[in-house]
């Protein structure tokens, strides 16, 4: 191989790079490249693919009429047996197929190269063709071997056998990259393997199987055409090979230098001006130019030129210097200095990030920065747009001395108004006229674009009245709306109202379709034409408005059920249909009971409570007897800050049964609540307000001890369920509160179990996921509690770590009564046992239940039958009673 341009090689490479991207030739047409691509690896799945598709390919191929078929594929390895046997078949019947060859860098520590051979099952059906390419410094792959000598053998590269170059020949040869990639015939490899294809695209043709598909990584940087698949290059080097314009380098370096140097001897007679010397080289370096791209493109012949350039440089250079004389030479460089200073000067004039405009008395501009022109524009001759404001601005400023302050502007005439910020700077300049001393007024502007400012003031001036969602008003601003409604004198009515199946649509058909609905809503309600006020978003996915116009009850009533119809007609939008139902309340306003508006809005609220309690999706007027209801929960919620230190709390267990032995095995802890002041209150009620409150995580901390330490206090090692709020699981405080018990009480983590209702799960994140993950890990187990009364999606049960279903008592109690409870609970029983869960029936209360569940053999049941909920005491005395009934069983056996 001849060498491609010596000490100048990289600036060779890319004077050829620019020659073969002018010089490009389309390809012969006889080597055609079958792509595994993207649409490939879709058709025919995950790669690897079975060898069955290769044997296809090959096959198709065959009876094409390829004149040979090269599979730039690594068969080193084994795949599926039945794939692998249609392949080796593929290829006796195809009988001209090249399998790859390569080097590579082994794991050893001295970097021993190892050989990769195709299966011998397909090294003895085909012919081995070596696919080593290598890049130069630059990354770039340029040279392509004839082929090489591999354990004792010459193997032919796959470009020498695709031309039918057998011949040993050593080293290797530059691509001819004028040869355009994109002319290539191409077909998908998924065509190919189902016989999608003409076959007249293959006859008489050789064909490259290989991947062009990025995420497959064969990939290659070569000159002129960038990044290009490695098959490709296999192409684009036989087409070099086969066309036999193999680029090849001439050595004239040397030549054209000592053209340069009888240049520089001869330059003071044949040149004595500078110009004339500079051009004549310049001359020189065109003509060789042109003499070396036509060369390249009729012979395919290098001429390496780049020395000529910096020779060019150097003798230009020493020509100039030569002409200069000492003196000279040391003004110039003071001249430089100067000008040096004076580029400076004008770079951070031209930098400066505001704008700068010099005008003088006569209101001509003298100068202004790159910035300015960037802010005003130009007119035809190219002279700077300065408003007629500024420039007037800038002329009383010369005239009054007025001092410098900061002043604002609006810059209309474009598409985006222009808002500025700038000062106007009075001053003189001095300059000498015919040795007379001349003064003249100046005024700089200095202006600065605050347009962003300005918008982002106004965004955040609209972000505070307006959600930035949906476009409507926020709380505040609508409540002064009411208040202004008010002062009319007039009754209206106040509207909230609440999406419900809101969260399944973003659950299911995503947050992007729920926000497009909800911005659906309001504008539902801005076309509706209903004389109602602008619509606010009080929260998520609640809503209100109020009457334009006086109305009565009647009215109101009327014109709440419209709006309901308004809002559950289905939403057809861009990605999705959805539908959603409606909870409405509202509330009239007399304006004679000097209601504020907080309160007016809060009575709406109330009544929105009340329809979302109610189910029915009926608009619910307010109802005074609603305020008790506040009124007891905001005294239970002060009551509930005070009932742990005042121990009023207490935890029950109810009896949990094994159904094969009907074994006591363990209990589920029951909170309880007996307060001071206002007697005994039920979970249902404080619950709910224990976590809107957060007071959820103190008392959960407190249930799960305590149920820990009762039943590491009982006769017999039985488990305990403990019930966790989902509130519990957003923080980490759960996860802390847990490992510091088992480690205080030293309880098996294997005899606790928690608890988490439907509801929780399918709203749950993969945070929450993680959390009880990491929980399981540790031994602890968890139950779905109350499991086919909420979201019951089995997609859940797949994913999330849960032990053990508590069907809800409902479909036990429904044995007997209701034909579907058998088959439902049936089910459930398959369905656990399939996944591995434990299955705990609850609502046990008959005898005829428990016959049914142990004829279909469930694993564990509660309910009232076994025993029901219990302070411990008495549960203490039920195990012990249990523990001797077992004791008594195991005595009377034979």
């Amino acid at each position: 191989m001849a060498d491609r341009g010596g000490f100048l090689r990289e600036w060779n490479d890319r004077l050829e790079d620019i020659r073969s991207d002018h010089a490009e030739r389309p390809v012969s047409g006889n080597f055609v490249f079958v792509a595994i691509d993207a649409d490939s690896i879709r058709a025919v799945g995950m790669w690897p693919w079975s060898r069955q598709v290769h044997a296809d390919i090959l096959d198709n191929l065959t009876e094409a009429g390829a004149l040979d078929v090269f599979f730039d594929i690594d068969f080193a390895f084994s795949s599926d047996a039945a794939g692998d046997s249609a392949f080796a078949a593929a290829l006796d019947r195809s009988g001209s197929a090249y399998l790859p060859v390569f080097r590579q860098v082994g794991r050893t520590a001295d970097g021993e190269q190892i050989t990769n051979w195709p299966l011998d099952l397909f090294a003895e059906r085909s012919w081995p063709a070596l696919v080593n390419v290598f890049s130069d410094r630059q990354g770039t792959v340029r040279f392509y071997p004839y082929g090489d000598v591999i354990d004792g053998d010459y193997i032919p590269s796959a470009a020498a056998l695709l031309t039918g170059r057998f011949s040993e020949t050593p080293g290797s040869f530059p691509i001819n990259f004028s040869f355009l990639p994109d002319s290539v015939p191409i077909l998908s490899a998924s065509d190919v393997a189902s016989g999608q294809f003409d076959p007249d695209q293959i006859a008489g043709r050789s064909v490259v199987v290989g991947a062009s598909a990025i995420e497959l990584g064969d990939l290659f940087a070569v000159p002129v055409h960038g990044i290009i698949p490695g098959p490709l290059v296999h192409v684009l080097a036989a087409e070099t090979m086969s066309a036999g314009i193999i680029p090849a380098t001439f050595a004239v370096e040397w030549l054209l230098l000592a053209l340069l140097l009888v240049l520089l001897i001869l330059q003071t007679r044949l040149f004595q001006r500078p110009p004339a010397l500079i051009l004549s080289a310049g001359l020189v370096l065109l003509a060789t130019e042109a003499a070396a791209f036509g060369v390249f493109a009729q012979r395919a012949m290098v001429v390496p030129t780049a020395a000529l350039y910096p020779s060019l440089l150097v003798f230009c250079s020493w020509s100039l210097l030569w002409k200069l004389k000492l003196s000279g030479w040391i003004i110039n460089r003071q001249r430089q200095q100067v000008a040096n200073t004076s580029a400076l000067l004008r770079q951070v004039f031209d930098d400066s990030f505001d704008a700068i405009v010099i005008v003088d008395e006569a209101g001509t501009i003298q100068m202004h920065s790159d910035s300015a022109v960037r802010m005003f524009g130009t007119d035809q001759a190219e002279q700077l747009r300065l408003p007629d404001r500024l420039r007037k601005e800038a002329l009383e400023a010369m005239q009054t001395g007025g001092q410098r302050s900061v002043r604002t502007f609006e810059v209309f005439g474009s598409a985006t108004p222009l808002h500025l910020e700038y000062t106007v700077t009075p001053s003189q300049t001095i300059s000498f006229e015919k040795g007379k001393e001349q003064v003249s007024q100046i005024a700089t502007l200095s202006m600065r674009d605050v347009t962003k400012v300005k918008e982002q003031e106004r965004e955040i001036a609209y972000l505070s009245s307006y959600d930035a969602l949906t476009g409507a008003l926020r709380r505040g601003v609508f409540m002064d709306f009411i208040s202004l409604r008010a002062s009319a004198g007039e009754p209206f009515a106040i509207f909230v109202f609440n999406l419900s199946r809101f969260k399944t649509v973003n659950v299911v058909l995503g947050r992007d379709v729920g926000d497009a609905l909800l911005q659906h809503v309001i504008k539902r309600f801005e076309e509706a034409e209903l004389n109602i006020s602008a619509t606010a978003r009080l929260g998520g996915d609640t809503f209100a408005c109020f009457t334009e116009f006086p109305a009565q009850e009647e009215e109101a009533a009327q014109l709440a059920q419209r709006l309901c119809e308004i809002i559950e007609r289905p939403y057809e939008l861009e990605s999705a249909n959805a539908r959603v139902g409606v909870r409405m309340g509202y509330a009239m306003v007399d304006p004679a009971a000097e209601l504020g508006a907080a309160e007016a809005l809060s009575q709406a609220e109330e009544a929105l409570d009340a329809a979302r309690l109610s189910g029915t999706g009926c608009p619910r007027p307010y109802n005074p007897t609603l305020s008790k209801k506040q009124f007891r929960s905001r005294e239970i919620e002060r009551a509930m800050g005070r009932a742990l230190d005042r121990e009023e709390f207490e935890v029950w267990y109810q009896p949990q049964h094994r159904l094969s032995d009907l074994a006591l095995i363990g209990s589920e802890s029951l909170l309880r609540w007996k307060s001071g002041t206002l007697g005994q209150i039920f979970p249902d009620e404080f619950i709910e307000i224990a976590e809107s409150t957060g007071f959820i995580n103190e008392l959960g901390a407190w249930v799960l001890e305590r149920s820990v330490r009762d039943t590491q206090s009982l006769p017999t090692p039985l488990s305990v369920a403990v019930n966790v709020s989902g509130l519990q699981m957003m923080g980490n405080g759960f996860v802390d509160d847990l490992s510091r018990v088992l480690h205080d009480t030293g309880f098996a983590p294997s005899r606790l179990c928690l608890e988490l209702t439907e509801t929780v799960l399918f709203d749950g994140t993969e945070d929450l996921v993680e959390k009880m993950r990491d929980i399981q890990f540790r031994g602890v187990s968890w139950a779905l509690d109350d499991f086919g009364t909420g979201y019951s999606s089995l997609g859940y049960l797949s994913r999330l770590p849960i032990d053990k279903l508590k069907v809800d008592k409902s479909f036990t109690l429904s044995l007997g009564s209701d034909p579907a409870a058998e088959p439902i609970l049936t089910a459930v029983g398959d369905l656990c046992r399939g996944l591995g869960m434990t299955l705990l029936c609850e609502g046990v209360e008959t005898q005829e239940h428990l016959d049914f569940l142990r004829e279909h053999h469930f694993a564990e049941a509660q309910g009232y039958f076994f025993g029901k909920p219990m302070p411990y005491p008495d549960f203490h005395a039920y195990a012990e009673r249990e523990k001797a009934k077992t004791a008594g069983v195991a005595g009377s056996a034979p």
